[in-house]
């Protein structure tokens, strides 16, 4: 009996499986996004026609809010089923977090009923092996590394909604106001919870030239009483001191929730800025048009209509660039700021 080509060549120098051969190759195009309340709408369109070497899936990638995960695997099955989705991991691997409209509550934490259920239809809907580690963890945080020594691109996927104490309510006085909460005075409030951060020092500490530090809700911007982690200020001063403690370098961070777009950026504990860019939302425009107040907003415009965000990087250059922008719906830039690598260095 012959072997297939493909079998016989595979028997003599071995096979990688394509997750293994995706993650040795340098990225230049990273796509992500946030907030998919459609299957069908012109924004995913556009970027299914984009090239791309990663897509990353934010957070509120379905719309669920239920307790019924029968509903809720529906819209998975939904997406899924989607050209947009079948094209974008044609062409890219995909990583995805989650937030709280497909954790499967409105601004929902750690007292959601079905958080493990839930957490099986969000591994289901990537196709998570049925024998994977993440699988027996709590909580969706993942960490995964792409290309070789030089070009590495580490993207820190992290969980907000696990483990993530109950927000303060209170007044507040900003205007327009985000939201009615207050940040929390708890001691022992977290956003991460305690497993998480034991893992994501670890992580800080393998070596990379650029990390992609994936949250759901909004990092850098002030207070303005929406979700964010302003609201447990004590939450992100750790996340500073980590990274002062590990000295991680190339740190930049993404985010989603907020229904529109902006470049927040704010003094890192280790000497460099630390840039945080909102992409939200992918299929809805937001219908006030006028963002909370934000001290640390970089760029003066905002951006509130769909769109998708990218990262590109050119490894060519003696000091590698790093491209962050908005993209709207014709695939036009809304939105650009420009780093090199060398900017993103401790002190």
């Amino acid at each position: 009996m012959r072997l297939p080509l493909l079998l016989f060549a595979c028997l003599l120098v071995g096979c990688q499986s394509p997750t293994r051969q995706a993650t040795d190759r340098p990225l230049h195009d990273i796509l992500f996004g946030s907030c998919l309340n459609k299957t069908v709408h012109p924004m995913l369109d556009r970027t299914a026609t984009l090239p791309m070497d990663l897509f990353v899936f934010l957070g509120d990638n379905i719309y669920a809010d239920t307790t019924n995960m029968m509903v809720m695997r529906a819209k998975y099955d939904a997406l899924k089923a989607t050209p947009f989705f079948k094209t974008v991991r044609h062409k890219a691997p995909v990583l995805a977090t989650w937030d709280d409209h497909d954790y499967g509550m409105n601004d929902a934490g750690a007292t959601y009923p079905m958080k493990r259920e839930s957490q099986t239809e969000f591994f289901n809907w990537l196709d998570e092996p049925a024998n994977s580690p993440r699988r027996k963890q709590e909580g969706v945080y993942h960490v995964q590394t792409f290309g070789q020594s030089g070009q590495r691109v580490q993207v820190i996927l992290l969980d907000t909604r696990y483990f993530r104490s109950p927000l303060a309510r209170g007044d507040h006085g900003a205007e327009p106001s985000g939201g009615p909460y207050v940040p929390s005075s708890d001691p022992q409030a977290t956003v991460l919870g305690e497993a998480q951060w034991r893992w994501l020092e670890e992580q800080l500490r393998q070596p990379a030239e650029v990390r992609l530090v994936v949250s759901s809700i909004q990092f850098v911007a002030e207070f303005a009483g929406c979700e964010a982690w302003a609201n447990f200020p004590r939450e992100k001063q750790r996340f500073l001191d980590l990274l002062r403690r590990t000295r991680a370098n190339g740190v930049v961070l993404l985010s989603g929730d907020r229904h529109w777009c902006e470049l927040s950026r704010m003094d890192g504990p280790t000497g460099y800025p630390l840039y945080d860019l909102t992409a939200s939302a992918m299929t809805q425009r937001h219908p006030r048009g006028t963002p909370t107040p934000n001290r640390f907003r970089h760029l003066p415009r905002t951006f509130h209509d769909a769109n998708v965000g990218r990262l590109r990087i050119d490894w060519r250059r003696a000091d590698p660039r790093l491209t962050l922008q908005i993209l709207d719906v014709n695939g036009q830039v809304q939105l650009e700021q420009v780093i090199t690598l060398s900017e993103l260095q401790p002190k």
